[in-house]
């Protein structure tokens, strides 16, 4: 396609270590390399490896791609208070450097923080930008699924009302699943011309898979001689990671299973907290593990399994199904019917599905994966084969590069 001139807004960008980074890091570096203009504006990160925030500067060019950040450096999210305030403080100092890119060619921004299409619509109305969105995740559709906010509150009505403009007004609304493409057709009156469908790719290339007993985790995490269940990645309000908890609970008494959380989030410390009161001695925990070791730490497994709330179907995709899939593991799949996972998983044949909130259904489908090494091998070889198919980062970078170009 021509090479195009654009500004990307996410909050969360290089060096933080958070999956949304790394995947769009490596996107943006790859486009950047085949000639694309692309300026960054994000925030200070949040979770950094072996580097402080305030070491990292306001501006720099990496891989082509000039990076500038703004608002507050600000590290603990988990604090309500400061999380709005570094919210404001990045969309007050974004709002002012956008100024300067008032002639690119579009403003492409991502989901997060999550009310980034009221911003760009802001934008459009105020300076007349043409924008294009990427939903992550949909609020406060996400929030009223999760009784966390009232269907028919004050704020819900109100930022529903602003995500209809927003998202008709844009150029483009690309979504990560199809499922969240006919959440928005019907609940927001997006026409199906201006939806673009480009599923998450893995943050890491890989041409091989290696097997769980040669990584380097493997042998720091003490896993000799057992069947390692991992979950890996954000375990926040989406996860129903409870139930995998008393999965584990449950599967006690088989001393050759053994559970792997890698990760971190909002909801990690309650299930911390049930894993302790349980007593269950079966569960490792470990937190975020940075880009260089992301292979190795999602091969240190024999299945891994991806977790997705009963009523989030459509709101949001976990993108931990594309790292598992290159690392050729079986999948199980905790997720509603019909959602984006459940489809990959069923077309692939690379898994199981099961609803989630049942540790029951759990613990009897990690008994029966780890009682069939030959279901194991078949289920990894067709993630694999699924990944160099179709969610390697080169795929995505071809997805966007057409979609751009239809517009």
């Amino acid at each position: 396609m021509t090479q195009s001139k654009f500004t990307f807004l996410c909050q969360t960008y290089f060096p933080d270590i958070q999956s949304t980074s790394q995947l769009f890091g490596d996107l943006l570096e790859r486009l950047a390399a085949r000639g694309h203009e692309i300026s960054v504006i994000c925030g200070y990160p949040i979770v950094v490896q072996d580097q402080a925030s305030a070491q990292v500067p306001k501006r720099e060019t990496r891989e082509q791609v000039k990076i500038i950040r703004s608002g507050l450096r600000i590290q603990n999210k988990k604090n309500l208070f400061l999380r709005a305030l570094l919210y404001l403080s990045y969309l007050a100092g974004g709002t002012i450097q956008l100024w300067k890119h008032r002639k690119d060619d579009f403003i492409f921004g991502v989901t997060n923080p999550p009310f980034t299409p009221a911003w760009l619509w802001a934008l459009h109305r105020i300076f007349g930008y043409k924008y294009r969105i990427m939903l992550l995740d949909i609020f406060p559709d996400g929030l009223v699924a999760l009784d966390e906010m009232s269907e028919r509150g004050l704020v819900t009505r109100l930022w529903q009302w602003v995500n209809r403009h927003a998202l008709n007004r844009a150029d483009q609304v690309l979504v990560l699943g199809r499922d969240m493409a006919e959440l928005i057709k019907g609940k927001y009156g997006v026409p199906e011309s201006k939806i673009g469908y480009i599923p998450h790719w893995s943050s890491f290339e890989t041409t091989e898979t290696t097997m769980a007993e040669q990584t380097t985790m493997w042998k720091t995490a003490q896993l000799e001689g057992k069947f390692v269940v991992q979950y890996s990645g954000n375990m926040g309000l989406w996860h129903d990671l409870e139930s995998i908890v008393h999965a584990a609970h449950l599967l006690k008494e088989s001393q050759n299973i053994h559970f792997l959380f890698i990760g971190d989030g909002r909801r990690k410390a309650k299930a911390y907290e049930l894993a302790q009161q349980l007593a269950c001695d079966n569960i490792t925990w470990l937190p975020f593990q940075p880009k260089e070791t992301l292979k190795d730490s999602l091969s240190c497994c024999h299945m891994a399994i991806i977790s997705q709330r009963s009523t989030c179907k459509g709101v949001a995709v976990p993108c931990k199904i594309y790292g598992i899939l290159a690392a050729g593991r079986p999948i199980l799949a905790l997720v509603p019917k019909g959602s984006e996972v459940a489809l990959v998983v069923e077309e692939e044949q690379c898994g199981v599905t099961l609803e989630p909130d049942d540790a029951e259904g759990i613990a009897e489908a990690i008994r029966e994966f780890a009682d069939s090494p030959e279901q194991i091998v078949t289920m990894g070889q067709n993630s694999f084969a699924a990944f160099t198919g179709k969610y390697t980062l080169q795929s995505a970078v071809e997805n966007f590069e057409e979609a751009w170009a239809a517009t």
